[in-house]
C-alpha cells in the first residue's frame, strides 16, 4: 500500500482515489451553492486548480518528479476553501494556498513529521488575516452581528432547531440581535457529510480508526464539560473534520494503535479548546497537535508491538 495525501492508495492509482474524495467534497459545495451562493462551487473548483498549478510550478522549479495531475494539492486547496467563510477574498486564499503547498506540503515530503496541509493553510489565514476568517456576513442596519449555530450556542446557549441544523437551511434573526448564517460551506450539511464519510471508508479511500476515535472522545469530553454532545457534534466543523481532515493518512500515525490515540488527542483537544476558550472552532489547533504527536505515537506503538513479539518468541 502506498500513501498519497490526503488519501490511501489501495489497488489503484492515487489520483483516482483523490478524484473520489474531491467529488465527495463537491457534494456539500453544490448544496451550499444551491441554497446560499451559486458561484461558490465554481470558486472551489478554481481553488483546486490553483493548488494543482502551485505543485506543478514547484516541481518544475526544483526539478522534482512531476505528476500529470497534482490531485493531493488540489484537494487540499479545495478543502481550505470549504473550511473558511464564503466571503474570504481571493488574495488571502492565494497566499494561503501558495504557503501551504510551497512551504509546508512539498518540502516535508519524506519526513516523519507531516502536517495536514489544509489546516496549515487555515492557520495561515487565522494569523495573517484574522478579520476575514471570522467574517461570516455583513450585518444589516437592524441587526447587531452575525452568528453561526456554534457561535450562538457558545455565547448565548441557544440551540438551533434540529431540522435546520441537520439539513443546512439556516436563516432568520435571533432576539433581533443576531443574523443566523450557516458557517463555512463545507460544514453546513452534517447528515450528507456522514453519508459521504461512510462511502469513502467503504471504498477504502480513508481510514476509519482516527475519525471514529475523534468523534467518540469529542462527544465524551463535551459531555463531561457540561455541554450538549449532540449539538456540538452536528454544529460547526466536527463532522466535516472527521470525514475530510482527521482521516488524512499522511499526517496521521501509520500504526493502528497510533491512529486511535491520535484521534483521542484531537477529540479531547478540540472539545477542551472549544469549551474553555473563545475559539468556537478549535479543530485547527487540535489537528496540528495530533500531527505533532504522530511520530511519537508510531514509535511507541511499534516498540510495544516489538516487545509483545519478543515475549511470544521466548515463551515455551
Amino acid at each position: 500500500m502506498s500513501i498519497a495525501s490526503p488519501f490511501i492508495k489501495i489497488g489503484s492509482r492515487s489520483s483516482a482515489m483523490a478524484a473520489w474524495a474531491l467529488l465527495a467534497l463537491l457534494v456539500p459545495a453544490a448544496l451550499y451553492s444551491a441554497l446560499y451562493d451559486a458561484s461558490f462551487i465554481w470558486r472551489l473548483i478554481g481553488y483546486a486548480l490553483l493548488g494543482m498549478s502551485a505543485e506543478t510550478i514547484y516541481t518544475l522549479i526544483f526539478k522534482r518528479k512531476r505528476r500529470l495531475v497534482c490531485m493531493g494539492s488540489g484537494f487540499s486547496a479545495a478543502l481550505l476553501a470549504a473550511s473558511v467563510p464564503n466571503s474570504m477574498p481571493f488574495l488571502p486564499m492565494l497566499f494561503a494556498i501558495l504557503f501551504m503547498v510551497w512551504v509546508v506540503k512539498l518540502p516535508m515530503v519524506g519526513l516523519p513529521l507531516r502536517f495536514n496541509t489544509a489546516m496549515i493553510g487555515r492557520l495561515f489565514l487565522m494569523l495573517v488575516y484574522p478579520a476575514a476568517v471570522v467574517n461570516w456576513g455583513t450585518p444589516t442596519a437592524d441587526v447587531i452581528s452575525t452568528a453561526t449555530p456554534q457561535e450562538l450556542y457558545h455565547s448565548e446557549g441557544f440551540q438551533l432547531e434540529w431540522g435546520e441544523l441537520l439539513f443546512g437551511k439556516i436563516d432568520g434573526v435571533w432576539e433581533g440581535l443576531f443574523l443566523l448564517v450557516p458557517g463555512s460551506p463545507g460544514e453546513t450539511f452534517p447528515v450528507v457529510l456522514l453519508l459521504l464519510g461512510g462511502l469513502l471508508c467503504w471504498k477504502g479511500i480513508t481510514a476509519w480508526r482516527t475519525p471514529v476515535a475523534f468523534l467518540l472522545t469529542f462527544c465524551a469530553t463535551t459531555w463531561l464539560c457540561g455541554d450538549s454532545p449532540l449539538f456540538n457534534l452536528f454544529s460547526a466543523a466536527t463532522i466535516f473534520s472527521a470525514v475530510f481532515i482527521v482521516s488524512d493518512p499522511v499526517s496521521s500515525p501509520m500504526s493502528k494503535g497510533g491512529q486511535i490515540a491520535c484521534g483521542v488527542i484531537i477529540g479531547v483537544g478540540n472539545a477542551l479548546i472549544r469549551h474553555f476558550t473563545y475559539y468556537t472552532e478549535a479543530i485547527v489547533y487540535a489537528v496540528l497537535l495530533g500531527n505533532l504527536c504522530a511520530p511519537a505515537l508510531d514509535r511507541l506503538a511499534f516498540e510495544l508491538r516489538g516487545r509483545r513479539l519478543n515475549r511470544r518468541s521466548r515463551a515455551p
